[in-house]
């Protein structure tokens, strides 16, 4: 495990993921200040809707990057396809950067910017599930859980350098710059983790597909077959998404404007949650390797659905010490949750159709539960006067997971053995 061979494919398997995530949040924190550049209106509230409904395009664009890098993962390889994504997802990023804006090239500036969102949508699709199958299909079999956990980890420490490279474009150009040009920066700076991906992954180990195992559609394949096996892994990542989201994303605002404390505050407090979670997650996956993957998922599900309400509560506080004990129980939840989860989640199908089928599911439920989970959120409070919404959604995400975790019968029966001859075959193909 500790051979250089296995440290490049740790780096590589999480680079990808987090350049992903470092664009989601980059964008949702910025939106409101690139949001008049893009979408003019002489309503500001329907222009930050605009470029909102951007970043939901490209969630919803998920499912459909699931399919075409499933199909690319199984078919000409696993390496092809976190090549390809990389690519995909950086170069979108950086033109956003330097885009002209609506005052320069008129209609074409919002048009320009939800195809480069849809193109981002599209490799995300592919890009985390990827990145879990190459990982588990190349790691040792007692320490799966443990190099499965870097996926999430990765995507977390995304999500810590957006919101670390937003805060200090923030707070040093200011309001009025980053109004200007500031908010091109983050996107511009990319390029940097662009380049440590495009390396990392260009010395990956070769895949270990060979032609018997290579179908000609694998996306009708798993459609027809396996469409069981992608529904267990799209329910049980019902929370996935909306903890992400509402968790460490709309959890800043939503901060500032229950406490009212500044924003670096906020950032620095939800920095720190980031931060654990990212730690957390190869904690928990290697604490699967040793006590049961599912039991350790079901368990930080749980901590997640209990734990919800009284992190939120101790948000609203408005003292430090408090909120950041907030942050640290969502981030034990979901660390614990995603780590050894990924492991798990590639039990459940077939070597020939695993890229295909897990990166649909997934996406399936990160793209639809976590990309509108803020947007619910947001109408709890406003036409419920709900102020506890946050909690209240991330719960009943906690749920659906725990329940399809615990219940769902290829949960429940999942031995947690990759190899093919340990896999269920399903019964229509079987007969």
């Amino acid at each position: 495990m500790q051979t250089a061979s296995m440290r490049k494919t740790l780096l590589a398997g999480a680079i990808g993921n987090a350049i992903e995530f470092y664009d989601f949040i980059v964008y949702a924190y910025l939106a409101g200040y690139f949001a008049a550049q893009f979408f003019p209106s002489s309503d500001p509230v329907a222009a930050l809707l605009a470029s909102y409904g951007a970043f939901a395009t490209g969630m919803i664009m998920r499912p459909v990057g699931g399919i075409l890098f499933g199909n690319i993962g199984d078919r000409i390889g696993r390496k092809a396809a976190l090549q390809i994504s990389v690519l995909l997802i950086a170069v979108p990023t950086l033109l956003i950067g330097l885009m002209p804006t609506y005052a320069s090239i008129g209609l074409w500036a919002p048009i320009l910017l939800i195809v480069l969102r849809m193109l981002q949508g599209l490799s995300v699709g592919g890009e985390y599930s990827s990145s879990i199958v190459f990982l588990i299909e190349h790691a040792p079999r007692n320490r799966r859980g443990f190099v499965g956990g870097f996926s999430p980890m990765g995507a977390f420490g995304g999500l810590l350098l957006g919101t670390l490279v937003s805060f200090l474009c923030t707070t040093t150009l200011g309001k009025a710059v980053m109004a200007d040009w500031g908010w091109r920066v983050p996107f511009i700076a990319s390029i940097f983790l662009t380049g440590i991906g495009v390396a990392a992954r260009r010395s990956l180990a070769q895949d270990i597909l060979s032609k018997d195992e290579i179908l000609k559609s694998p996306v009708r394949e798993a459609f027809r077959y396996y469409w069981q096996p992608m529904m267990a892994i799209a329910l049980a990542n019902t929370v996935t998404g909306i903890v992400s989201f509402v968790g460490f994303m709309y959890a800043v605002p939503w901060i500032v404007k229950e406490t009212g404390i500044s924003t670096a505050i906020a950032l620095a407090i939800n920095m720190f949650g980031l931060l654990m979670v990212s730690g957390l997650s190869v904690v928990g996956g290697q604490l699967g390797d040793h006590f049961g993957r599912l039991r350790i998922s079901r368990l930080g599900v749980l901590i997640l659905l209990l734990g919800a309400w009284p992190a939120f509560s101790l948000f609203r506080s408005g003292d430090v010490v408090a909120m950041m004990t907030g942050g640290l129980i969502l981030a034990i939840g979901q660390g614990f949750f995603l780590g050894p989860l990924s492991a798990s989640m590639a039990t459940l199908l077939p070597k020939k159709v695993r890229v295909t089928g897990l990166s649909f599911g997934y996406s399936l439920a990160v793209g639809v539960f976590g990309g509108f989970a803020p947007m619910l959120t947001e109408f709890l409070i406003a036409r419920f006067s709900l102020p506890m919404a946050p909690a209240l959604v991330i719960m009943i995400g906690a749920l659906v997971s725990l329940t399809t975790l615990c219940l769902h019968p290829l949960w429940k029966h999942n031995t947690g053995h990759l190899p093919e001859d340990d896999l269920p075959v399903p019964a229509q193909q079987a007969s």
